[in-house]
């Protein structure tokens, strides 16, 4: 069974209508897209999944659209997709697209580095053309010739603000690269390729910090719905980053996530706005950061971390999980006894893997950078030499 119910019938049909009646988004002004806009949308989804030919004019009505967007574009109500709601963001971030790429589409560079407020982990499977053919895609920057690249990813998201609860799972992804009326552009479309592992509760200690507590127990930190064995059933993503000058690129993502429990999709428009605002505000004072490490460096001390030895980096993650279990001390969403239980006696660092380790870490680190007050000590790390991007 995909879910636990506890309830009688009536009772949950009860908590289901209540749950709904909450969920359904608040009545206002909203605007569509065109025909021709919508079915580009669908044809790039559609092309993510399967390595074929892409015919490079069927997104020109999708580019005319964003390259004339004004405002943040959440009022736009895109088509639903796959069964799911969706939403538009629209920004303008003070870099090049040459840097947000060496950044955002560097393999070297975990992304959950620059997207702190919705990742916990994130990598590249074997296989992806980023890995085995084309490890610097920013290169094909200003060619005439649009290029494709496609692959496979993993994600572990960062708690939601709705539910927090956190999954594990698989992405396709196509990358083009092209440019349009002189101007360079990037497209990056995701399509999930399956459903999600089993949701695992986690809490929001400070979301301005990206601090956050992950229990590994089932289920979702929410009082009438944390006994469920929730899913994300299914989600694509469609981002058009295009540069407008030397120093300013306008991104415009469009976004589709249904989960749930028992096959209902409980994700309405508002929840995804949520996930998608947390997304633009991080990632935009991340990339506009004058303190920043330069790719180079961001990427030696991504090796440099995830190759530490086994007892610097035990000694570091118990140093980190001493200070989350201080800020736990004093956060209402951690006055759970099962999140007690995870955290007492310092037992918080034996729960966790390598690769979560090395992930909290990294984040430590690119906060001690960024002039945020970091839970561990880095002033061991031998000097890295910078080189401009």
């Amino acid at each position: 069974m995909p879910f636990r119910f506890p309830f009688r019938h009536g009772a949950a049909a009860l908590v289901s209508g209540l749950l709904l009646t909450l969920l359904l988004p608040a009545a206002g002004l909203a605007s569509t897209m065109s025909a021709p806009v919508e079915q580009d949308l669908s044809n790039l989804i559609a092309y993510s999944q399967h390595r074929t030919t892409v015919p490079y004019q069927s997104y020109d009505n999708l580019l005319a659209f964003v390259t004339q967007m004004r405002g943040d574009g959440r009022d736009i109500i895109p088509a639903r997709r796959l069964d799911a709601n969706g939403t538009v963001l629209h920004m303008t971030m003070r870099t090049s697209l040459s840097r947000l790429m060496r950044y955002c589409y560097n393999p070297a560079i975990p992304n959950y580095l620059l997207f702190p407020s919705v990742l916990r982990l994130s990598g590249w499977h074997q296989g992806s053309d980023i890995l085995s053919r084309d490890p610097h895609p920013w290169t094909h920057l200003g060619k005439d010739k649009p290029e494709a690249l496609w692959g496979t990813e993993y994600e572990v998201n960062a708690p939601d603000s709705f539910g927090g609860g956190y999954y594990r799972y698989d992405l396709h992804r196509l990358i083009i690269i092209t440019k349009y009326n002189g101007k360079n552009v990037l497209i990056s479309i995701s399509k999930q390729k399956n459903r999600s592992s089993v949701g695992k509760k986690a809490a929001i200690l400070d979301d301005g910090d990206w601090t956050y507590f992950y229990s590994g127990i089932n289920g979702l930190n929410k009082g009438l719905i944390g006994w469920a064995d929730t899913y994300l059933y299914d989600s694509a993503s469609v981002q058009v980053f295009v540069e407008e000058g030397p120093h300013q690129t306008t991104c415009t993502l469009f976004k589709w996530l249904r989960a749930g429990w028992a096959g209902m999709n409980m994700v309405q428009k508002s929840h995804i706005n949520d996930g998608v605002t947390r997304f633009g505000n991080a990632f935009k004072k991340i990339i506009e950061s004058s303190r920043l490490p330069e790719p180079d460096e961001l990427a030696a001390r991504a090796h440099e971390i995830s190759h530490l030895p086994e007892a610097d980096l035990d000694r570091k993650v118990a140093a980190y999980a001493a200070g989350i279990e201080a800020i736990a001390k004093t956060s209402p969403a951690m006055r759970k006894s099962e999140f007690q239980k995870v955290m007492e006696n310092g037992h918080y660092a034996s729960t966790l893997s390598r690769e979560e380790r090395v992930s909290a870490l990294m984040v430590e680190y690119l906060k001690s950078c960024l002039g945020k007050r970091p839970l561990v000590d880095f002033s061991d790390l031998a000097p890295v030499s910078r080189h401009k991007g």
